[in-house]
């Protein structure tokens, strides 16, 4: 699912943590679609929610996380998963690949 696993680091890729460390900006080295991982703050019970903005700004793609068997994912015309690297500071997203933090 994730191109970055290998057999000899199986750790590379974390699956196990919690939304909020992954709140934020991010952005892709490659010049994909910028993300945004924010709370939802308009409903009662919450959630958080992942913002793909493509080069135009005006092209947004709003989406709920979702997780199933602990694993973070996104219904985005089809699934595409969500992981963590708390080592190297990257998101990844199996249909996109690496983000790196935005820093403010």
């Amino acid at each position: 699912m994730f191109s970055k696993c290998n057999i000899s680091d199986p750790c590379a890729v974390h699956l196990d943590f919690d939304l909020w460390e992954i709140t934020g900006r991010w952005v892709s080295p490659d010049g994909m679609p910028a993300v945004t991982v924010y709370r939802n703050t308009s409903r009662k019970r919450g959630g958080i929610r992942l913002c793909l903005t493509y080069n135009n700004p005006q092209v947004v793609c709003d989406c709920t996380v979702y997780c199933v068997f602990g694993q973070y994912y996104i219904d985005l015309y089809g699934r595409i998963g969500i992981a963590y690297d708390r080592e190297r500071e990257m998101l990844l997203l199996s249909s996109f690949g690496e983000y790196v933090r935005v820093q403010e």
